[in-house]
């Protein structure tokens, strides 16, 4: 990823890549620490910011790489994916 990307859209693209997580309790995970990341940096400006992209760039990477992984080895579905019976 370039870094003149916008905040906005790396979050979507974050969001995007954490819902792609085969396991449930990855998923929820990385979709919490997405949001609490981006809200804890949301007041950055200068140069804080352009580092906090920076590093937000090569997290995204490394989730990318988690995704491929959980993709190639995929667990058993978790009973809170599981159709209800009711």
């Amino acid at each position: 990823m370039s870094s003149s990307i916008a905040p906005k859209a790396l979050y979507r693209v974050f969001l995007r890549q954490a819902q792609q997580m085969t396991d449930y309790n990855f998923r929820l995970y990385s979709v919490r620490r997405v949001k609490a990341g981006f809200r804890k940096h949301q007041n950055l400006h200068g140069e804080e910011a352009a580092a906090a992209m920076k590093e937000a760039e090569s997290q995204l990477q490394v989730l990318q790489r988690q995704v491929v992984l959980g993709k190639l080895y995929p667990s058993a579905r978790s009973v809170m994916e599981s159709p209800s019976v009711a």
